[in-house]
């Protein structure tokens, strides 16, 4: 009888996959705005000065995915992810001995070394390796939201550690709940593929896998794709929106200049925390709105939602410095990330199909990479050289308006792009 509800493996990689999105990128490029000016103050540099790790970690992460992407295909599992993960726990670790900018810069690079395998490559390739194709996408989705989740968690826990203990002793803390959360799992329950333990992927369905074979094939070449004006359209799209995910590690210091006169020091950073909490639940329920409402009213109506939203969340920042108001904003910035994460995939899948559709998505999402990092970078220099984020704010619902006519026209060239004729054999 046990042996007939035994829970299939493919189960523990899924929770497993939980534990990395929760615990990897939500444990340190999520809550980064926690650490932003207690510390960048107690080391005597500028906000800016300090997010330029940032920049560093995005640079260096882009040129190592290429080699975390073979890696993760040819070597083992478990060697790979668990050096992944140390990696990224002692990057975190290490910040704690920071007395200077320099010393952040160095294990920035460390950090973004780390975080592609972890944080971006192991939980897509193992839950697809390891789910059939009705599965996939819902384990996928529900995966993907603990780092929203993770996110929610960590900012006000470690804000509360950092007040009380200092930041030295909080990154510690952070790092050493990175390694328990993580290297379990990668170093003894994940395998590469159900083959490895003698199974077939948890609902394997032979005449799914032969249509979705036939599907792949479907589409438009990479090459066809560069030449195509919607490409460059959706170009410009990523990287504006990029822009607003260097907003979520400034949040801190959002509350803290808009609340300033109203509240203290360590209150006014308790509201920061929470804006970064509350941008994670609008993170996840946004995921999970955009894929019900353009299955309803279709992509456009849907893209136009979104970009209202985002524009008001930035609109309440800038104009209203109010608690209730900064709390509404940070869930409506939040919901933001359903475009990156739901919205534009479906666009180019839409545009060009699935023939070269990962080669296509990833040559976009470089940019994306990119520009998260740099831009969080940017914005604490307008911080630091205007001492206000208002200007910032300002130029970011401009890009905002312009994001909402360059999606609404990439949109209109959906169908209009023939696509490359499939042999038949």
């Amino acid at each position: 009888m046990s042996g007939t509800t035994k829970m299939h493996y493919a189960w523990w990689i899924f929770i497993g996959c939980c534990f990395v999105n929760a615990a990897s990128m939500a444990a340190s490029i999520s809550i980064v705005g926690v650490y932003l000016l207690p510390v960048s103050k107690s080391i005597g540099v500028g906000p800016g000065d300090w997010m330029l790790w940032m920049t560093i970690c995005s640079v260096v992460s882009c040129i190592a995915t290429s080699f975390w992407g073979q890696a993760i295909q040819t070597k083992s599992i478990n060697i790979v992810t668990t050096l992944s993960a140390v990696l990224l726990a002692l990057a975190v670790f290490m910040f704690s001995f920071g007395n200077s900018v320099q010393w952040f810069y160095v294990w920035g690079g460390v950090l973004g070394l780390a975080m592609p395998c972890i944080a971006t490559l192991t939980v897509p390739t193992l839950l697809g390796n390891w789910f059939g194709k009705k599965q996939r996408g819902k384990v996928l989705g529900i995966a993907a939201a603990f780092t929203g989740v993770g996110t929610f968690c960590w900012a006000p826990l470690f804000t509360m550690i950092l007040q009380n203990l200092g930041w030295q002793t909080a990154y510690q803390i952070n790092a050493a709940l990175i390694v328990v959360c993580l290297v379990p799992w990668t170093l003894f329950v994940f395998k590469f593929k159900p083959e490895d333990k003698g199974l077939e992927p948890y609902g394997f369905d032979a005449k799914l896998a032969a249509e979705e074979a036939d599907a792949m094939k479907q589409g438009v070449s990479r090459s066809k794709a560069l030449k195509t004006a919607p490409f460059w359209i959706m170009v410009f799209v990523i990287l504006f929106t990029s822009i607003g995910m260097g907003f979520n590690s400034n949040q801190v210091a959002i509350a803290t200049e808009a609340v300033g006169g109203i509240m203290g020091v360590g209150p006014a950073a308790m509201l920061g925390a929470s804006m970064i909490s509350v941008a994670a639940v609008g993170n996840i329920l946004g995921k999970i709105v955009f894929g019900f409402m353009q299955g309803k009213a279709g992509l456009k109506a849907t893209f136009v939602t979104f970009v209202a939203a985002f524009f008001t969340g930035f609109a309440l920042w800038a104009f209203v410095p109010a608690s209730a108001a900064l709390l509404i904003g940070a869930f409506l910035f939040g919901s933001h990330n359903a475009l990156i994460s739901v919205g534009y995939p479906l666009v180019v899948r839409n545009l060009y199909g699935n023939k070269d559709y990962s080669k296509i998505f990833s040559n976009l999402m470089t940019v994306n990479g990119l520009m998260g990092g740099i831009s969080g970078t940017i914005i604490s220099f307008v911080y630091q050289t205007l001492g206000s984020y208002h200007a910032a704010l300002i130029a970011a619902m401009v890009l905002i308006v312009i994001i909402g006519v360059l999606i609404v026209a990439a949109c209109s060239f959906i169908g209009k792009i023939k696509w490359d004729e499939v042999s038949k054999a």
